[in-house]
């Protein structure tokens, strides 16, 4: 473990995370963030940082120490935490859990020693670079992931940066595309200004050999800049440029790897168990694959997929998660109809929809023994095709609650070439409509949509009774609307067609 505990308090910064109690100093060694579960075990948590959203109780405390737990993290007050043994931090109530976990796992992926006579990592680069040039400081990748920043106090920030730290990712605004191409064709630093409710920005292009590998932002707020700060972070770029190399390097082959054995994993290839176990999955035990999506839009299946790992990861639930061919999943060892399974979907979703743009939606498929995880595939895509379809209700679906629409989706591709779909008994209606001007597919489609009840679906078109009974004296005269094939085929084409009202 190369990152410590002086780091994490140095990289998060006092508006974040302020320490408690220090009993052995701040040179100690901390691994990967771990929620704390009161129904877990202490075991694995050797160097952990030990995040508490419940608290632990007084005699949990000891066995946390002998654990090996690098440090706690509370938001509460509580005397105890005074004399337990370990390193305590008060997180900023503000903050969520979920946030904090993300930022000390990203903080871990680029802290540690560099190399001689270089910063010691991205966050002491950032903070060296705000000192000089007086502004507050982001290095992002090309995916607009927040790598580090300056935690110097009193350079104030904005809801941008903000966000943009507690999400590790720069949130969507329409003005981003042409801001960020600006910089990155620039050969030195050029001014942001955009957006405008925003600070302005200093901002310049990390390049290696001419590739462009990320962009460090130095925010102006109450008082300009250094009158050299163009020539500071031209300079900031060039020393930053070996981190970020190492950072896409190693980020890229972990996710290639990663990529490569869940792919293998997904479609039933190689041996299952041996690749199960490389992502932690334990032999034996029933896994439901989780499928999330924003529909065409595979740029963001990998920030997503990383998003699902860390949301499982955060509840120590094991997960293999990534991204898959455009698209993100994780494949849980858990039950398909656990509410913690449905709860960190929905986590995840929320996230991706605050940071990438709003749209996400989730597929579950059944639980199934590790070598049926295809089988579990095809559900939890099938189960987002209808979520995506006319026929979809909500942003998470589970395959075993949507046989209903997964059969009519199924009738409606099957008939979506034959004129048995458009034909009659609903084109009587239509080409009635479409001669009189009248209105009748509307009055049809209330009264099935209301189970054939006319005082309800009176109330829905605002009319009286019985004048929807008069109306549908006349559709009578059409088709014989008291059939009751004539009204299963109707309410199937109307259903059929795409209307979500029949």
């Amino acid at each position: 473990m190369s990152a410590t505990l002086g780091v994490l308090l140095d990289s998060l910064g006092p508006e974040l995370v302020r320490p408690v109690t220090l009993p052995r100093g701040t040179d100690v060694p901390v691994g990967g963030p771990v929620i704390y579960d009161p129904a877990e075990p202490p075991a694995g948590l050797e160097g952990a940082v030990l995040l508490a959203a419940s608290r632990p109780s007084a005699d949990v405390l000891p066995k946390l120490v002998e654990a090996g737990v690098a440090a706690v993290i509370v938001k509460s007050d509580d005397e105890r935490w005074a004399s337990a043994g370990t390193a305590v931090l008060r997180a900023a109530p503000e903050v969520s859990w979920g946030q904090l976990y993300t930022l000390i796992d990203a903080l871990l992926a680029v802290a540690g020693p560099f190399g001689p006579g270089e910063p010691a990592d991205l966050f002491t680069l950032a903070n060296q670079i705000a000192a000089r040039v007086g502004g507050a400081v982001a290095i992002e990748d090309l995916a607009m992931r927040i790598l580090a920043y300056s935690t110097i106090e009193g350079q104030r920030i904005d809801d941008l940066r903000r966000d943009g730290i507690l999400g590790r990712r720069v949130p969507e605004h329409p003005t981003h595309v042409e801001e960020y191409t600006a910089v990155l064709r620039s050969d030195g630093a050029i001014w942001s200004r955009e957006p405008r409710e925003f600070l302005p920005r200093l901002a310049i292009a990390v390049r290696a050999r001419g590739e462009a590998l990320g962009t460090i932002w130095a925010v102006e707020a109450d008082r300009p800049l250094a009158p050299d700060a163009a020539e500071v972070l031209a300079e900031a770029a060039v020393a930053a440029a070996p981190h970020l190399a190492r950072v896409n390097l190693d980020a890229d082959e972990v996710r290639r790897r990663r990529t490569e054995q869940l792919g293998r994993l997904l479609r039933g290839l190689g041996p299952t168990e041996e690749l199960a176990a490389a992502f932690g999955l334990p032999a034996g035990k029933p896994v439901t694959v989780v499928a999330i999506s924003r529909g065409d839009h595979a740029v963001d299946a990998v920030y997503a997929g990383d998003l699902l790992r860390s949301a499982f990861a955060a509840y120590r639930v094991r997960a293999a998660a990534g991204a898959v061919d455009g698209r993100a999943y994780a494949i849980v060892s858990a039950d398909s109809r656990a509410p913690l399974l449905h709860r960190i979907t929905a986590d995840a979703l929320a996230q991706a929809n605050e940071r990438l743009g709003d749209g996400w939606r989730a597929g579950i498929g059944r639980s199934v023994p590790l070598v049926a995880v295809p089988e579990s595939l095809r559900q939890a895509e099938a189960a987002l095709r209808v979520l995506y379809s006319h026929l979809g209700r909500g942003d998470i679906g589970r395959h075993e609650d949507l046989a209903a629409p997964l059969l009519l989706l199924d009738v409606g591709t099957a008939m979506r070439e034959l004129p048995a779909l458009t034909g009659e008994p609903l084109a009587r209606v239509t080409e009635h409509d479409r001669r009189h001007g009248t209105d009748y597919l509307h009055s049809l489609r209330a009264w099935i949509a209301s189970h054939y009840d006319v005082p309800r679906a009176a109330e829905v078109l605002s009319l009286h009774p019985n004048t929807l009974r008069y109306r549908l004296r006349r559709i009578g005269e059409l088709i014989d609307i008291d059939d009751p094939d004539t009204r299963l085929v109707l309410a199937l084409q109307l259903r059929l067609r795409g209307d979500s009202h029949a």
